[in-house]
């Protein structure tokens, strides 16, 4: 960078905290367990952009089972025979003339129950021969006269091998049933009815075929023949096959059977009935005989017999009599009589449990409380209120013992048990004397009135029967008429309309609904088992699991560079601007109110965190700060090499005593803001030193005489080096690549941290492809880059390339190398 370098100050002035403060002599700061500071909101790629990203990883598994599920819904699909379509329809013919309509014979439902019924399916399946079903079509010439026993018939598939003028019927399964010469009966022990010519099998030596009983067949045809609710006037069907040809024949033929069943159904309904309406005819007339013999015996009878038939007119009453008043007026009385009377005989039974005869009760019956020979009764109910009232009054000033008081209710228990039930008793017995009394006067009146009507009453009876019955003979007569005729030219109420025609395409070819369904399933499959395998998948991938799951915050993401060099300067603008990002966040995520120090690690090897120490501590140097990068991975260090200083004397030779201070730190030649500390020898008691008050002591020094101090520590994984590096510290920066870092072990590392007085300041996501879909948002847009930001990018990747010398790279661009270990060409 070109210009005077301005002292570092890694705190805005706004902060009022100086990064350069040195700390306290003796002051102890104690951090434990503090994931850094609170960041923003995560920005998140989506579930879906999650799910997506797993696809894509797993496409060759989505791709094997998309490829595989077609496969086999295709040779399902060969396996299913397409289905054919048939359809007819029926006329229904309805009469509307003559004793009989239709609908008395069949409603509309009706006739479709009769379409599904055995009736028409059996005759047909005989017909047509559907039971049986040979294993190759152009067998079906051998079977013209096959018929079956149903009763010995035994269903099953069969296979007839002949050979020199025999034949031996077996069943599929190899069980042989008999043996015989070609031209006798086949089968007659399973109860076929088989006696094929012995030249049908000229040129066959095996014919398969399976049998089923009639009914059988008969029920699958019924199973498949869809009838819509039809209306009053027609009946359409349709029938489903895989032989459109056979499926349109067994249609017609079904239909042909229907219209037979149901017009010799009508036809024995209409026989039926015009014998029950001759049957009827002949009973009327008998009546009619017997109704005009009847009339004339009576009048023949009653000739001589005083006659009333001047008193009564057709369609009036007779007229009343002062005898049929009184006949009524006592019927009512005797009622009432009888009603009150057992009204007060229950209300004396109330009474005979010692509670008294119910004042109230007793009134409410209108003959107590009307009739004059009543009245002693009512005055002994008024006395007993009159006591009763009494006795409270008393009750109010005396005790019970008071002697007046109880002579009172001595009394009153009398009255209520004694005298109100025997009075009601006495009156009980009066009202059954008045109610006999009038029910022998009804008697006597009823007889009276019997005898006037009788003659009139009978006579007008014969009449009405004659008349009726000669009503009913003449209409039975006309309908018997009627129903003779219309048995003399019945007609079936059925017609076929539309005949059944073979299709010459499949109605229902589900061939490609198969492979579209089993291709569709299989990537369904696929895509859950993917999504599967990436939720159980222990490394690291996606950003939330950063955030989420670790709780760490992103401190900035690293792309990868192509190695063969294709956009580069955009691939450079991506470097520059990261590191810038992780350089702030860094800066104000680290400690308050102490220096700039801060351990660079991973969970494990290959995550390229001596790349990230490296480059950040370039970005510090470039940014103008004084900047000491310690290579603290004593065991496999390479930060000398790196930037092509000596690999001795290093930080372990100065923490067991072997090298000054001023012999390990070295300036990293182009970089005059840069200096670096090499790992040093590696010795056995190497890890031992990092545990000694030394390195804690050496790192609060360096954090004085620099305002950056970065180490680049083994991982957390390797060993307790990082460990004992991040408490000298106080901060660590965890570096994680996508498909590498393994989660859990990060997660079980922080959770050791937690317990140190380390603040973990954030992690840095390496190796992400530009523009990847869950990473997206970290990535920065290079058009909006000024010359002078851009001749910064250039120098400072200069700065990087020139520090890499080491490595012969020719242009600064990080590529992963096949061990998985980061390089610099």
């Amino acid at each position: 960078m070109s210009g005077t370098l301005q002292p570092y100050d890694p705190r805005p002035t706004v902060e009022s905290v100086a990064l350069t403060a040195p700390a306290p002599q003796g002051a102890a700061v104690t951090v434990s367990g503090d994931r850094g500071w609170e960041p923003p909101p995560a920005v998140r790629g989506g579930g879906i952009k999650r799910y997506v990203a797993a696809l894509r990883r797993y496409a060759w598994l989505i791709v094997v089972f998309t490829v595989v599920g077609a496969g086999g819904g295709y040779f399902a699909s060969t396996q299913i025979e397409p289905e054919y379509e048939v359809r007819a329809a029926v006329l229904l013919s309805r009469a509307t003339k003559g004793p009989f309509q239709s609908e008395e014979f069949l409603a509309t439902s009706g006739f479709r129950d009769l379409l599904r019924s055995f009736q028409v399916g059996d005759p047909v399946v005989n017909d047509l021969r559907l039971f049986l079903t040979p294993a190759r079509p152009a067998d079906s010439t051998v079977f013209r006269t096959f018929l079956v026993d149903q009763v010995r018939l035994r269903p099953g598939e069969y296979v007839l091998k002949t050979t020199g003028g025999r034949y031996t019927l077996a069943l599929q399964r190899g069980i042989e049933i008999e043996t015989g010469a070609l031209g006798d009966s086949i089968g007659r022990t399973v109860g076929f009815l088989w006696q094929p010519p012995a030249a049908t099998f000229a040129g066959r030596s095996s014919v398969g075929f399976t049998v089923v009983t009639p009914r059988e067949a008969s029920n699958g045809i019924i199973k498949k023949l869809l009838i819509p609710d039809a209306d009053d006037a027609f009946i359409k069907m349709s029938l489903t096959g895989t032989d459109p040809q056979r499926t349109a024949a067994t249609l017609n033929a079904w239909v042909k059977q229907f219209e037979k069943v149901a017009t010799a159904l009508k036809k024995s309904k209409v026989t039926q009935a015009v014998r029950i309406l001759e049957g009827q005819r002949e009973y009327a007339a008998q009546q009619v005989a017997e109704a005009e013999a009847a009339l004339q015996r009576f009048r023949v009878e009653t000739i001589t017999e005083p006659s009333e038939r001047s008193a009564i007119a057709p369609g009036l009453d007779m007229t009343t009599s002062p005898v049929l008043d009184l006949y009524f007026r006592d019927k009512v009385q005797a009622e009432m009589y009888r009603r009150d009377r057992e009204a007060i005989e229950a209300v004396a039974k109330g009474a005979s449990n010692g509670s008294g005869v119910d004042r109230e009760a007793v009134l409410s019956i209108p003959t107590v409380a009307n009739d004059p020979a009543a009245a002693d009764l009512r005055t002994l109910l008024q006395e007993q209120v009159d006591r009763e009232a009494a006795i409270r009054r008393l009750r109010e000033t005396f005790q019970d013992e008071y002697p007046a008081l109880r002579e009172a209710t001595a009394a009153l228990a009398a009255l209520r048990s004694t005298t109100v039930p025997r009075a009601l008793g006495a009156y009980a017995a009066q009202l059954k004397q008045r109610e006999d009394k009038l029910g022998a006067e009804i008697t006597a009146r009823s007889a009276d009135l019997r005898a006037i009507p009788v003659r009139t009453i009978e006579e007008q009876r014969l009449k009405r029967q004659l008349e009726v019955a000669n009503q009913t003979y003449m209409t039975l007569n006309l309908r018997a008429v009627e129903a003779t005729m219309q048995d003399a030219s019945t007609v079936p109420d059925v017609q076929l309309l539309d005949p059944a025609v073979a299709p010459l395409k499949p109605t229902n070819n589900t061939a490609p609904v198969i492979v579209a369904g089993s291709t569709a399933g299989a990537i369904a499959v696929a895509v859950l088992l993917a999504v599967l395998l990436d939720h159980l998948d222990r490394r690291f991938r996606y950003p939330e699991q950063v955030t989420e799951e670790l709780g760490l915050s992103i401190l900035g993401v690293m792309p990868v560079i192509a190695a063969d060099g294709r956009n580069g300067a955009d691939q450079a603008a991506q470097v520059v601007e990261a590191f810038r990002t992780v350089r702030m966040n860094v800066r104000y995520g680290a400690l308050p109110n102490r220096p700039l120090t801060v351990t660079v690690t991973s969970p494990g090897h290959n995550d390229g965190k001596s790349l990230i120490a490296s480059n950040l501590a370039l970005s510090f140097a470039e940014a103008g700060a004084r900047t000491l990068l310690i290579d603290g991975d004593i065991r496999h260090g390479e930060l000398a090499e790196t930037f092509g200083v000596p690999a001795e004397p290093g930080l372990v030779d100065y923490l067991d005593g072997r090298a000054l201070l001023g012999e390990v730190l070295l300036p990293a030649g182009a970089h005059p803001n840069l200096t670096v500390m090499p790992a040093g020898a590696r010795r056995r008691r190497a890890p031992e030193l990092l545990a000694t008050p030394r390195l804690p002591q050496l790192i609060a020094q360096m954090g004085r005489d620099f305002e950056v101090v970065i180490v680049d520590s083994p991982p957390l994984g390797a060993a307790l080096d990082a460990f004992a590096l991040g408490t000298a510290t106080a901060n660590m920066v965890l570096v994680m690549r996508p498909a590498t870092t393994d989660r859990k072990m990060a997660a079980a590392k922080l959770a050791q941290l937690d317990t140190l007085p380390v603040r973990v300041v954030g992690a840095v996501v390496n190796g992400i492809t530009p523009a990847a879909g869950a990473y997206e948002y970290y990535m920065y847009y290079r058009d909006d880059a000024t010359e002078d930001e851009e001749a910064e990018r250039e120098e400072v990747v200069g700065a990087v390339a020139a520090t890499s010398s080491a490595r012969a790279g020719a242009a600064p661009v990080r590529v992963d190398s096949p061990s998985g270990e980061d390089s610099w060409r």
